[in-house]
């Protein structure tokens, strides 16, 4: 009964989204630019990702309509609207630090509204104790869980205070949020977070959903707080330092953009950091003989250094190892900053025993770190000897891990790998065949300074399923093994005060929308969950990992 209503109403939320009117998010301009997070869903873009025409003809929405209850399909065009709420907009959830909570927030949710009449008709029969208040035409009200809620003609304005010291809603709301729910529909202009740039950029890219993450304010209030005593710090570094994230939903594919905005004080850092990709020549090295996860990186060592001084701990580093006989030049110099780890070879097996089944998982783990001053490096070396945990070996160590483990270092002059096999150590350091990285992955490693992959199709395939789990998790894992084909994430380059980065999740099902394969993977898991084990749906075996 309840899957079904909370179908319903999913469905009913599709179909108000695509029939509605758009409107521009003029409310945009009462974010206070001194908010610690602000998340966006821009419904308007999602109606143009799903058109209604190709929702209807789809197999997913023949499927939904088979499962809902008669009743529901004649009243699912007027339900949502109902509520008064404009369902094709923008709306927003922004986070603001509270002074008078401990470690505390208020959280604010800005929704527009069709008409604000049927939202009180809505109100008065949902929350009928609810007692509305009416104040420079602002309608207030203080619902159950401390929630305060206040409306005018055009928008909807909820308002909470967290406290997450106590990981609860705080009890006792102060009396003053009443009035402070008053403000918010009043931001000035100079206080509204449409004056920031990177923020109108990042709303005016018309994501489907945008998270913006204000590290200035988060990092003032971690001073504030005495949380940063540990090193000497500047506000300067993170003046006007932000996150910006704009996601979209996308045939077979929900792609990210990732913006990072740097103070003017750490623009030459960031810069270092953002200078170069890995170095081609280790990228080469990288076995992709089922590859199941691999990241790249190249590490400024010059950047760490700078960022050192910065914060003046350098001293306290070169302090620290001198202990050693070596200073932090010694140790940067070392290393050009290239690397890479990578995961081969997974498979989880069944091991029956007369106990039951259990799940045996076995896998390549490597490291390649690529080499700069074979001088200084040796010097680090000796240092790690001097533990006693490192056994020698041809051209290399070995350290035991544990009584059926071992960890296998091996080097040359220019690069160190490590691994828990010493044959793929060893064919790795020699560059001895083996299959390349895909075509694709290899572009994805060396024209970025950093990128991380999940083939998550090759793993999945080598992958058994416990025969003594219950049908619901069976059925969940076989759902969730046909979903995702890959997830990669690369970028780091550095251009006008901004790091960029990109991500991709990329479907096994490339024929429909992300959000419709998303929906039809959630109806199947409610399925199995409720141990049903039936579909109206034709599988498209071409989809599932071989």
């Amino acid at each position: 009964m309840f899957s079904r209503l909370r179908l319903v109403a999913t469905f009913a939320l599709i179909v108000a989204i695509l029939a509605s009117c758009s409107k521009q998010p003029n409310h945009q301009k009462l974010i206070p630019k001194d908010a610690a997070v602000v998340a966006g869903i821009n419904v308007k873009s999602l109606s143009k990702t799903i058109a209604w025409n190709v929702i209807t003809g789809s197999k997913l929405f023949k499927e939904m309509q088979k499962r809902m209850p008669e009743k529901a399909n004649n009243d699912l065009a007027g339900g949502i609207g109902k509520f008064g709420i404009d369902p094709l907009n923008t709306f927003y959830v922004y986070l603001k630090t509270d002074a008078r909570f401990t470690s505390g927030i208020r959280v604010t949710g800005l929704i527009p509204l069709s008409d604000a009449s049927d939202w009180e008709a809505f109100l008065q029969k949902t929350f009928p104790s609810a007692k509305v208040t009416e104040s420079n035409g602002i309608k207030k009200a203080n619902l159950e869980g401390n929630l305060f809620i206040g409306w005018n003609n055009d928008l909807l304005i909820l308002m909470n205070a967290l406290d997450f010291s106590a990981g609860t809603i705080r009890a006792g709301v102060s009396p003053d949020m009443a009035s402070e729910l008053e403000n918010a529909f009043k931001t000035p202009q100079e206080n509204s977070i449409t004056s920031n740039k990177n923020f109108a950029s990042l709303e005016n890219a018309g994501h489907d959903f945008s998270l913006w993450i204000n590290y200035e304010q988060i990092m003032n209030q971690y001073v504030a707080d005495g949380k940063m005593t540990a090193v000497t710090v500047n506000p300067d570094m993170w003046k006007n330092a932000a996150m910006a994230c704009g996601f979209d939903f996308k045939k077979g594919q929900i792609t990210g953009d990732l913006s990072w905005y740097s103070s003017k004080d750490m623009d030459s850092i960031y810069r270092q950091f953002g200078a170069n990709n890995v170095d081609k020549d280790l990228v080469k090295m990288i076995p992709g003989e089922n590859l199941d996860m691999m990241f790249a990186w190249h590490l400024s060592t010059k950047g760490i250094k700078s960022v050192l001084e910065k914060t003046q701990v350098l001293g306290l580093v070169n302090l620290g190892l001198s202990t050693t006989g070596l200073d932090a030049d010694q140790m940067l110099d070392a290393f050009t900053g290239d690397m890479a780890f990578t995961m081969n070879d997974l498979t989880v097996s069944n091991v029956s025993s007369p106990d039951g089944t259990s799940q045996l998982g076995k896998a390549s783990m490597s490291y390649i770190m690529k080499i700069k001053n074979a001088e200084n490096f040796n010097k680090i070396l000796d240092v790690a000897k001097q533990t006693g945990q490192m056994a020698p070996l041809a051209n290399g160590y070995f350290v035991p891990v544990s009584l059926t483990d071992t960890l296998f270092i091996l080097l040359n002059s220019q690069y160190l790998v490590t691994s828990n096999h010493y044959d793929v150590a060893a064919n790795i350091l020699q560059q001895k065949g083996g299959k390349p990285l895909k075509p694709e992955t290899e572009q994805l490693v060396k024209n970025h300074p950093f990128s991380l992959h999940f083939d998550i199709a090759e793993a999945s395939r080598r992958i058994e399923v416990n025969p003594d789990i219950s049908p619901a998790d069976r059925g969940i894992y076989e759902e969730s093994k046909k979903l995702l084909k890959s997830i990669s994430f690369f970028g780091g380059e550095y251009k006008e005060g901004c790091t960029s980065s990109h991500l991709e999740i990329n479907f096994t099902n490339t024929d429909e929308s992300s959000i419709m394969t998303l929906l039809d993977f959630g109806m199947k898991i409610n399925d199995a969950i409720e141990g049903k084990n039936h579909t109206t749906r034709e599988p498209d075996n071409s989809l599932i990992p071989s």
